[in-house]
C-alpha cells in the first residue's frame, strides 16, 4: 500500500480545496494511505476539515504561511513529517510555493513528487505590476519546482505554463489533470420551489455566481454588469455565493447602487449544486483562471454560461459563452439578457464533461504517481 503525503494551505470551498478532497475520496476507495498537512495553525479547524476527515484521510497540521519566520517553521515540520512518515508519494498544490516543498520533500527522501499548478496568473503581480523582486521570486521558485519534482500535473496548460513554461510539453511525466467533480450531486432529487423560498428568491430569473470575493474574480467588474442589467430590468435577481477580501467593497458599492433586494449575497455555502439548479444562467468575469472548474459545475447543472474569454477554453462543455474583458459592461448585459429572454442553441457535450468525473481524475492522478 502506497503513502502518500498531499499538502495544501487550505479547507474551505474553493476549487483547490475541492479538488483535494475529491482526489483523497478517490484515492482512500483504491486502497491508498494518505495524510493531509494543512499549512495552518494547529488549533484551528477549517470549514471542511470535517468534510475532509469523512474521507478517511489522516490530518496533520503546520503553521499559517504569513512571514518568512512561519514559513522557515513550516518547512522544518514538513520535512520532519516527511522524514518519519516514509511516504511514498509527496502531493503539493500552492503553485509558485511549491518549490519550497518539493525542495524539501527530495530532501527527507520522498521517492515521487509531483509538483500540481492550479493557476495562470499571480494576483499580487496584476496589482503590482512585474516589479523586480517578484520576477526574482517567481525565477526561484520556478526553477525549485522543476528542479526537485519529478511529477507534474495541471488542472489546464495555462496553468502548467504558469508554473513550469514551456519545459512541461518535453516531459513524459507531466500532463493536463481536469479537476474532478461528484456528478451524483447534481441529479440528487429536491423541491426546487422550496430551495427558492429557503434562498429568498422570488424573482423570474436569477443569475449566479461563486468564487472568492477577491481581485482574481473580477468582482467589481461583475457587480457593474449586472447593475447594467438592473437599469433596464426589474425581473432578475443575482445570486453570489462566496466571501473574500473585497466583501466590504462590494457591500457598499451594492448600497450605492441601490440593489440591497436584489443581491443575494449567500457567503460560503456547501449546498452549490442545489443552489445552481435553482438559477438560470451563470456569470464568471475572472481576470484570470487555472481553469475556473466552477464553470464545469455550473454546466453540470445544465446552465448556459457567460465568462471572460482569459479563462481557458478547455472548461467549456458546450454551455460557456466567452467574452472580452474589454466590452462594454452594456454588451455584456445585453447578452445575458438575451440568453435569459430567448434562450441559446449552445448543447451540452457529455463526453466532454465525463473528462471532469472524480473517477477520471482520479485514475490520471494514480497514473502519474506511478
Amino acid at each position: 500500500m502506497k503513502k502518500i503525503c498531499i499538502l495544501q494551505n487550505s479547507m474551505t470551498f474553493g476549487g483547490t480545496d475541492t479538488f483535494v478532497i475529491n482526489l483523497c475520496k478517490g484515492l482512500i476507495r483504491d486502497g491508498y494511505d494518505v495524510t493531509v498537512m494543512l499549512s495552518v495553525n494547529k488549533d484551528e479547524v477549517l470549514p471542511r476539515e470535517g468534510e475532509l476527515i469523512s474521507t478517511g484521510v489522516k490530518i496533520k497540521k503546520t503553521c499559517h504561511l504569513y512571514g518568512v519566520s512561519t514559513k522557515l517553521k513550516h518547512l522544518k515540520i514538513l520535512y520532519k513529517e516527511l522524514k518519519i512518515g516514509k511516504y511514498d508519494v509527496f502531493q503539493t498544490n500552492i503553485d509558485l510555493f511549491n518549490g519550497p516543498q518539493m525542495f524539501v520533500a527530495w530532501l527527507a527522501g520522498v521517492p515521487i513528487r509531483e509538483c500540481h499548478s492550479h493557476n495562470s496568473e499571480q494576483g499580487r503581480e496584476m496589482i503590482d505590476g512585474r516589479s523586480l523582486p517578484i520576477i526574482v521570486y517567481q525565477k526561484i521558485m520556478r526553477w525549485l519546482c522543476w528542479t526537485f519534482s519529478n511529477r507534474r500535473g495541471g488542472c489546464s496548460e495555462l496553468a502548467l505554463d504558469f508554473l513550469f513554461e514551456g519545459n512541461w510539453k518535453k516531459d513524459s511525466k507531466a500532463k493536463v489533470i481536469h479537476n474532478g467533480i461528484d456528478f451524483q450531486e447534481y441529479q440528487k432529487e429536491f423541491i426546487v420551489e422550496e430551495k427558492k423560498a429557503e434562498l429568498g428568491l422570488h424573482n423570474k430569473f436569477n443569475i449566479a455566481t461563486v468564487g472568492r470575493i477577491s481581485f482574481q474574480k473580477n468582482p467589481e467588474f461583475l457587480l457593474d454588469v449586472f447593475n447594467e442589467i438592473c437599469k433596464e430590468r426589474e425581473d432578475i435577481d443575482l445570486v453570489w455565493c462566496g466571501k473574500g477580501e473585497e466583501e466590504e467593497h462590494i457591500c457598499l458599492k451594492i448600497q450605492e447602487y441601490g440593489l440591497e433586494s436584489r443581491v443575494h449575497l449567500l457567503g460560503a455555502r456547501s449546498d452549490i449544486p442545489e443552489i445552481l439548479r435553482c438559477t438560470d444562467l451563470f456569470f464568471l468575469p475572472s481576470r484570470f483562471e487555472g481553469l475556473g472548474i466552477v464553470l464545469v459545475e455550473a454546466q453540470a447543472a445544465n446552465l448556459p454560461c457567460v465568462m471572460s474569454d482569459v479563462i481557458p477554453e478547455a472548461v467549456d462543455c458546450g454551455l460557456c459563452l466567452p467574452l472580452s474583458l474589454d466590452l462594454e459592461k452594456k454588451m455584456w448585459a445585453k447578452e445575458m439578457t438575451k440568453i435569459l429572454d430567448k434562450g441559446t442553441d449552445m448543447h451540452l457535450d457529455i463526453g466532454k464533461l465525463n473528462e471532469y468525473s472524480i473517477e477520471h481524475m482520479v485514475k490520471e492522478m494514480e497514473d502519474l504517481f506511478e
